[in-house]
């Protein structure tokens, strides 16, 4: 990973560091305090409500029934096995979980820390993204940090990730 990529090495991107990208400093960026960011309040950005951006009634963006999005059958997808462009995952404390590879605009394939994948992310519709297992469960969303960078939320809203 290159160090300007890296949080250990560049605090700007580090949570820890910089609270305009953490969402326990910055409520902007916080779906508790911030409805519109928020799926169980923003029915638009909710894959529940929302079947255009829900995996299991939009094949399009089903890797399932999209090779093209599937990293089994897309090998330009496995970052094992060409090279990749996207994001690297990291929890809270700044360790690597995993990376996100751009598949193509508003969709990344996620790949755990050892190769494996995990499951993917879709757009929302506007400047986050929603997280799917590969059996297409809403686990998660990304909310925008406003440096290129996303915090990863679990369903209820808890804080558990950032991408950059």
């Amino acid at each position: 990973m290159p160090n300007d990529r890296n949080p250990a090495y560049n605090s700007s991107i580090n949570p820890k560091y910089n609270s305009s990208i953490n969402p326990k400093y910055n409520s902007s960026i916080n779906p508790k305090y911030n409805s519109s960011i928020n799926p169980s309040y923003n029915s638009s950005i909710n894959p529940s409500y929302n079947s255009s951006i829900n995996p299991k009634y939009n094949s399009a963006i089903n890797p399932s029934y999209n090779s093209s999005l599937n990293p089994n059958y897309n090998t330009s997808l496995d970052p094992t096995k060409s090279r990749w462009s996207g994001l690297y995952m990291f929890d809270i404390e700044g360790n690597l979980t995993g990376i996100a590879v751009r598949a193509e605009q508003g969709f990344f394939v996620i790949f755990g820390s050892g190769g494996e994948w995990k499951g993917y992310l879709t757009s929302d519709g506007g400047t986050g993204y929603n997280l799917f297992t590969t059996d297409g469960e809403w686990v998660g969303y990304l909310v925008s940090n406003t440096a290129k960078g996303f915090c990863l939320f679990s369903k209820e809203a808890e804080w558990v990730g950032f991408l950059n």
